[in-house]
C-alpha cells in the first residue's frame, strides 16, 4: 500500500530527515512539506476529500501555531476531512505531560521522539495499514 505524507515541522533539517526516512520505507507516493502548522492546516482544509489516507507527521513544538493548537483546530474539522488523515506527533520533548496531552487527541495515532529511526516510523505505518485492512 502506498501512502501520501504531510510533514509539518519548522526545522528544515528535520523535514529533510523525515522525508528521507519516508522514502526509505518505500511506502510513499507523495510528500508535502510545511514549515509551519498554519500552512499545513490550510492545505488540509482546502484539499478535496479522497479515498486515500494521508499520514501527517506533526512536530508539536513550533512557533506561531504549535502542534497542540494545530490539533485543536484539526479536531474541529468535519469528519469527512478528518477521516482522510492519520496524525503522528513528533517531538524532542521529554515532558511526559506534553506526550500525554498530544496523545489524548482522537486523531493522533502515535508519538515518535526525535530523532526517530526509520524502524519506529515503519512500526507506526504498519499499525495504520493494518487498521485499514491492507
Amino acid at each position: 500500500m502506498k501512502l501520501s505524507f504531510i510533514i509539518i515541522d519548522d526545522r528544515e533539517l528535520d523535514c529533510y530527515i523525515a522525508e528521507k526516512i519516508i522514502q526509505k520505507t518505500g511506502l510513499s507516493t507523495d510528500n508535502k512539506i510545511f514549515y509551519d502548522a498554519f500552512s499545513g492546516l490550510n492545505f488540509i482544509k482546502n484539499t478535496p476529500v479522497t479515498d486515500s489516507i494521508i499520514i501527517v507527521l506533526l512536530d508539536i513544538m513550533m512557533p506561531v501555531m504549535n502542534g497542540f493548537q494545530f490539533m485543536e483546530a484539526f479536531e474541529k474539522l468535519p469528519e469527512e476531512i478528518k477521516n482522510n488523515y492519520r496524525i503522528v506527533a513528533i517531538t524532542t520533548s521529554l515532558n511526559k505531560n506534553d506526550i500525554s496531552e498530544i496523545s489524548s487527541y482522537k486523531s493522533v495515532i502515535g508519538v515518535l521522539k526525535k530523532p526517530y529511526p526509520s524502524e519506529a516510523l515503519v512500526k507506526v505505518l504498519q499499525i495504520i495499514t493494518g487498521d485499514l485492512g491492507q
